[in-house]
């Protein structure tokens, strides 16, 4: 069983997230996850989109089962259900915080010249 996790949003916009393969877990904490995955009954809670309060967290708990199945639900902080707080718990406790993607570079445009940008340009070329 792998387990996705990931968190962001909130006041500060922080994202943090965990990555776990049970497998390589220690059998106790695998187990103790496994129940926590049993228990949140994560196949039938709602997925619900983004909320209209901006500050509020959303989190993505996504569930690979020995099967190769796949259950994702999303939920954010004022709709957490009661039956995942437990699980959702443990895997803040395990979340890192993840890094901002950084841009790509910019490619030169096939006509020529390409984009250049740096210190006193104003995008233009």
């Amino acid at each position: 069983m792998r387990i996705s996790y990931r968190e962001a949003g909130g006041f500060a916009g922080l994202s943090r997230g965990a990555d776990l393969d049970l497998e390589s877990l220690p059998p106790a904490q695998a187990g103790r996850l496994r129940k926590l995955v049993e228990r949140a009954r994560l196949r039938d809670v709602e997925t619900r989109g983004p909320s209209a309060a901006r500050d509020l967290v959303g989190y993505e708990i996504a569930i690979e089962d020995d099967d190769g199945r796949t259950v994702v639900a999303r939920f954010d902080d004022a709709s957490v259900p009661e039956s995942a707080t437990p699980l959702l718990e443990a895997l803040q406790k395990r979340a890192r915080p993840i890094p901002l993607q950084k841009p790509s570079p910019r490619v030169p445009s096939a006509k020529g010249g390409g984009e250049q940008r740096g210190k006193g340009s104003r995008g233009r070329t």
